[in-house]
């Protein structure tokens, strides 16, 4: 068995490995499971994380804050800032496709329990950095990058319909880089020179 001061870190890394395992499908997991990847009883789960909800969100916030950790998304240097950033954002918009259980879980966990540090507000800061050089206000790219961020999560989360509400299918790569085109199109880049 694992030391009970080591017992929580044990739980999420066993819990991360799991999910991953999964590929992200969580309905799978049962607190069992994780307690005997673990090494630790289920009272102890229940101690530290009260609920298999709690664990998971704990978990997936943890890896997409790892993710967003490593995130290095290719700057063409041939493109202007405005198609640079709409590059990393089509990178992340991509992500969401391809992760959505723990997209999912990431997003509505922000929502729930919004914090400065947040990987919704680590995601915004990201998207900032690909306009770092550009002759912006810092306060109103944060706010800019905050919208772009909040459309890209509100159409992930509503993908399903994503067809019928905005006339673009989400899960479709094709379709989902046309509607990041859009809105990224539709941003008035006032006190900018987009070929910076």
């Amino acid at each position: 068995m694992v030391p009970r001061n080591d017992a929580k870190k044990a739980i999420v890394d066993a819990t991360i490995e799991l999910i991953q395992e999964s590929g992200g499908n969580i309905e799978e997991l049962t607190v069992r499971t994780i307690a005997e990847r673990s090494n630790v009883g289920i009272g102890l789960i229940n101690y530290h994380f009260q609920t298999k909800e709690n664990l998971i969100e704990v978990s997936v916030q943890q890896i997409i804050g790892e993710v967003i950790s490593k995130f290095k998304p290719d700057m063409n240097g041939n493109l202007n800032r405005i198609e640079q950033l709409k590059n990393v954002v089509k990178s992340v918009a991509d992500f969401l496709a391809g992760n959505p259980s723990v997209a999912r879980i990431s997003i509505l966990g922000d929502f729930k329990t919004p914090k400065t540090f947040d990987n919704t507000m680590q995601t915004v800061k990201g998207f900032g950095l690909s306009l770092k050089d550009v002759n912006f206000p810092d306060k109103d790219k944060t706010l800019l990058m905050f919208m772009i961020t909040s459309v890209l999560q509100t159409v992930f989360l509503r993908r399903e319909l994503s067809e019928e509400l905005f006339g673009y299918h989400f899960d479709d790569k094709v379709q989902r880089d046309r509607f990041i085109d859009v809105i990224m199109d539709y941003i008035k880049w006032e006190g900018t020179d987009p070929n910076e």
